[in-house]
């Protein structure tokens, strides 16, 4: 009897490579190809596997996506007659597929796999009667069909922490989702990862302490977050004061929870469900992590190493005076004040529309990036390459903002990133309904968009004016879907490390509106401690913007910079999307208001009080410019010293 043909369809952004979309959403598609995907796509067809693509394409013409195959030279790898584009938000796709792979004619069924990132697809396609891989480098696992797949907790013997555990993991068909350290004295470093039942056992035998969570093919539909009780853990153990009983209390739900940790509790959310139900009371800023597949977390890179140290210490940075008058032209209280009423709902973005909110399950949030496509195009007069960075999450199709200018000067090495995110939410209002309900986030994040956008504005015109002879890259870049897990955030740092991309510095800012009580004191974090080397790195970002501040906002006292001299963890550590740098080996710092305790004992933040409420409505504007003066000085020091 022959041999059943088989035939594998792969999605293409997140999946195949990251993708970026002109600012006009059609006119042009770049793709860049992740490194492991031309091996897979050998391997299969070394197995005969014919090869299709099941994507969404959205408004870009399908000559544009074919364009941007074929000068990744992927196009001859896909038979013609297998290429299909549509939603995935039904089996109609995949009906549509299993057709044209001849599942309709006399004979014998193909075998139909389909590979791709998100979950809700996947689960359509297994109704649709395929095998499904969430990542390439599990389809031929997924072919040869001897183990499930499963969830593992790979927890790294303490003697091994230093040894290189990384190339092990590599040797072996696993897909990692998330490093953290365990705390313990047996181990020290744990990972997240989906491999099948037969790896895990390989993995036994070379020491590692492997633990199966979750049911067998449970990583085929569905998506897997980490949640932090906020609540619990300031109330100790022992207390019984925290919120996972009020969210897990039914049978279906609490079968969810896979493992709880040091860090919170992991669970598994079915394909098309949403962390938003998840939101626990007396939450703190980054409450929760989307764990996605991302390899790039086992490299080197991951441990600091191979990325560029041209970034230095910047013991006396020093702006001249046509520089700090610079950016005190366009970074203005009235420019961040005009910026925040617009992104909150204040002020119309564009002839009577107004943002209620940049929730992504609010409508409002495609108009919010629209208008920051537009306004940043408008702004950047051809000067700079103005894209979106499509992302799929929960089954929808979401998007990042990038703003490039290229650097100039043949040793101009390395990237800088200025960013925020540019999603709101106001999950802490009791029966809050993210789809209609009003969602300004004037503070989080609006102030930190207006910032972004003000010191883009400040860069231009300091190149303009000064016409430096050497400059690194600057992108501006500001994420979508933060408050569900850092999403947008990790798809682009994800992106940036597969491709290999030497990022020096990325500045973040996120909430950096609310001050109340005098001094107006701002914070730094840049600590990481899975890594000495990146958060070192990280440090010398916030001794930058530390140095910064002294000569362009000289009304802030000396910022707090986390962790301090005493060490410790710093509490922001894993909240906002610094952290999905971080865990790529990148350095990186967030700026923000005085939102934490610390640095050191004695001190008592301020938190904003309308944090994730509708009533985040008002910032200080004065205050948040002082901060966006800071970190467009600090980029444009690092961009051209």
């Amino acid at each position: 009897m022959p041999d059943i043909e088989t035939v594998a369809f792969l999605d293409i952004g997140g999946t195949v490579g990251s993708v970026r979309v002109s600012s006009n959403g059609r006119e042009n598609v770049d793709l860049l190809v992740y490194p492991y995907v031309p091996g897979v796509l050998a391997d299969l067809r070394a197995r005969d596997v014919r090869l299709g693509i099941l994507s969404d394409r959205g408004t870009v013409p399908e000559a544009a996506v074919s364009a941007a195959l074929d000068r990744a030279g992927l196009l001859p790898s896909f038979e013609p007659e297998l290429i299909l584009y549509g939603k995935k938000d039904s089996t109609l796709l995949f009906e549509q597929a299993a057709v044209a792979a001849g599942a309709g004619t006399a004979g014998e069924r193909p075998r139909l796999l389909f590979v791709g990132e998100d979950a809700a697809e996947r689960a359509f396609a297994l109704r649709a009667d395929f095998l499904v891989a969430p990542h390439p480098s599990l389809a031929l696992t997924v072919l040869d069909g001897g183990a499930p797949l499963r969830y593992l907790r790979i927890r790294v013997p303490a003697g091994a922490k230093d040894g290189d555990w990384r190339a092990a993991l590599r040797s072996q068909p696993v897909v990692p989702l998330h490093i953290a350290a365990a705390g313990g004295d047996a181990y020290e470093v744990e990972v997240y990862a989906v491999a099948d039942v037969s790896t895990a056992l390989r993995l036994d035998d070379l020491g590692f302490f492997v633990d199966r969570l979750g049911r067998d093919d449970e990583p085929l539909t569905t998506d897997l977050y980490l949640l932090r009780d906020d609540r619990r853990s300031a109330a100790g153990f022992g207390s019984g004061a925290g919120n996972s009983a009020d969210r897990f209390g039914g049978a279906s739900a609490a079968r969810r929870v896979l493992s709880s940790t040091i860090e919170g509790l992991v669970i598994a959310i079915p394909g098309g469900g949403s962390v938003e139900r998840y939101h626990f009371r007396d939450a703190r800023h980054g409450h929760n992590s989307k764990l996605v597949p991302a390899p790039s977390l086992l490299d080197a890179r991951a441990r600091g190493e191979g990325l560029s140290s041209a970034f230095p210490a910047f013991a006396a940075p020093s702006l001249t005076t046509a520089e700090r008058e610079l950016i005190e032209r366009h970074v203005t209280t009235a420019r961040i004040e005009r910026e925040v009423a617009r992104h909150s709902g204040v002020e119309p973005v564009a002839g009577d529309t107004m943002i209620r909110s940049r929730h992504i399950h609010h409508p409002d949030n495609v108009v919010a990036v629209r208008a920051l496509v537009d306004d940043i195009t408008a702004e950047a007069a051809g000067r700079l390459a103005v894209r979106t960075h499509p992302f799929i999450h929960e089954g929808r199709a979401y998007e990042n903002v990038e703003a490039v200018l290229a650097g100039t000067g043949a040793d101009a090495d390395g990237v800088v990133l200025v960013t925020a995110h540019l999603d709101s939410t106001a999950a802490r209002q009791p029966g809050y309904r993210a789809s209609v309900d009003p969602a300004p986030g004037a503070d989080d994040d609006a102030s930190g968009v207006a910032g972004v956008l003000a010191g883009l504005t400040a860069i231009l015109g300091l190149v303009d004016e000064t016409e430096p002879p050497r400059r690194r890259e600057v992108r501006f870049v500001l994420f979508n879907a933060e408050e569900h897990g850092r999403v947008g955030s990790i798809a682009y740092a994800r992106d940036q490390a597969l491709l290999d991309t030497d990022i020096v510095a990325v500045l973040q800012m996120d909430m950096i509106g609310h001050d109340v009580a005098p001094p107006a004191t701002f914070e730094l974090h840049a600590g990481f401690t899975l890594s000495d080397d990146v958060q070192t790195r990280s440090l010398r970002i916030a001794d930058l913007m530390a140095a910064m501040a002294a000569q362009i906002s000289p009304s802030l006292p000396p910022a707090q910079i986390y962790p301090g001299p005493g060490g410790g963890a710093d509490p922001a550590q894993e909240r906002s999307d610094h952290y999905s740098f971080h865990v790529q080996g990148y350095a990186a710092c967030l700026a923000s208001e005085d939102f934490f305790a610390g640095p050191g004992p004695g001190t008592i933040p301020e938190p904003n009080p309308n944090y994730h409420l509708p009533a985040d409505r008002t910032v200080n504007p004065g205050y948040a410019r002082d901060i966006a003066r800071v970190v467009a000085a600090a980029a444009w020091t690092a961009m051209t010293r």
